[in-house]
């Protein structure tokens, strides 16, 4: 049987047209899938999916609604119909699926459509005009913009934390080293042991974000061609990531209101009197931790005497330049300072 004749017989079982010769075949088929894919996964794996499987053939059916009299043939046929149709649907969205995975023969992909079935546990919407503002079992907090939505498992893995992102999301993470926090955004995937960060991940959108606010965030496409081979970088606080969707290329950056990342008891003073450049440029790098790069080593000899006190980071950069007769730039994750410099 070709895949085209088995799709016909699986519409054919959904019309309640197929003989019990034509209902074994797709029992045994729901059976051997499973069976046949030993390379892909150990039997808990199996039993887990299977299981699933089942548990919400009985919740969409009869599970908790439908009630069974033995003496009623009306009801009962009702009742039967009822859970043919929903064992037919749930076999042919759930199984069918798997089957296409294994077919490829992919361990990575089997393991992540096992992860998208647990992640559809629990779906939360956010359609008004607010923030709202989610607390996972692991102590993880999720501020979920408007007209984003985010799915999860009721309980994670002890392996990994996988969550499902539509929109905008800021994520404050609690922190496992056994157990990843991953957040899937269609082609790219953000993975955390504890940090927090933003992603913004809209289906209309020709990008995908993300920026760190605080620890280290490694982002990475998933790529079916090639999937030993991850397009991805680490990205530390006040960095962010831009991914294009169409042209599949990571392009690194800086956010664009960086914060200042020093803990400090006292507000950091940032007047200088006389101060060599360099001095100033280094406190600025600590601060925000952000790389400034002097390309004219001339630079160095000059000085600056200036309160850039409760002005943000890129405010700052311009009225050094300014004094100093010298221009800067960012590349990637770091800022240039170039020019002739003060005589």
């Amino acid at each position: 049987m070709n895949q085209h004749e088995f799709d016909k017989l699986l519409e054919k079982y959904l019309a309640g047209e197929c003989d019990s010769e034509e209902e074994q075949l797709i029992w045994d088929w729901q059976e051997n899938m499973l069976k046949n894919s030993q390379i892909l996964l150990n039997s808990d794996e199996k039993e887990a999916i299977k299981n699933r499987l089942w548990n919400r053939i009985y919740n969409n059916t009869i599970g908790g609604t439908y009630t069974y009299e033995e003496d009623e043939e009306g009801t009962r046929n009702r009742g039967l119909k009822i859970l043919k149709w929903g064992i037919a649907a749930m076999l042919v969205i759930g199984l069918a699926n798997i089957f296409l995975i294994m077919k490829n023969n992919d361990a990575k992909a089997i393991a992540e459509a096992t992860a998208v079935t647990q992640a559809s546990d629990i779906e939360v919407k956010n359609t008004s005009a607010t923030d709202s503002e989610i607390k996972l079992e692991d102590g993880t907090v999720v501020t979920l913009k408007k007209n984003s939505s985010i799915s999860y498992p009721k309980h994670f893995g002890q392996k990994t934390r996988n969550v499902y992102l539509k929109g905008e999301a800021f994520f404050k993470v609690k922190r496992n080293p056994n157990a990843p926090f991953i957040v899937h955004t269609g082609e790219l995937v953000t993975e955390v042991l504890g940090t927090s960060f933003n992603v913004k991940s809209y289906d209309n959108s020709k990008a995908i974000e993300v920026s760190v606010t605080s620890g280290r965030v490694s982002v990475y496409e998933v790529s079916e061609k090639s999937p030993a081979k991850k397009n991805g970088v680490i990205l530390t606080p006040n960095q962010k990531v831009v991914f294009d969707k169409s042209s599949k290329k990571i392009m690194p950056g800086i956010v664009e209101n960086p914060v200042v990342l020093t803990v400090s008891p006292t507000k950091i003073d940032f007047i200088f009197e006389d101060t060599p450049l360099s001095q100033v440029l280094q406190k600025l790098k600590n601060v925000y931790g952000i790389e400034i790069i002097l390309e004219n080593q001339d630079l160095n000899h000059c000085e600056l005497t200036a309160d850039l006190n409760d002005l943000p980071l890129n405010t700052q950069l311009e009225l050094i330049c300014r004094t100093v007769n010298a221009r800067y730039e960012q590349r990637g994750t770091s800022y240039f300072v170039s020019g002739e410099g003060c005589k």
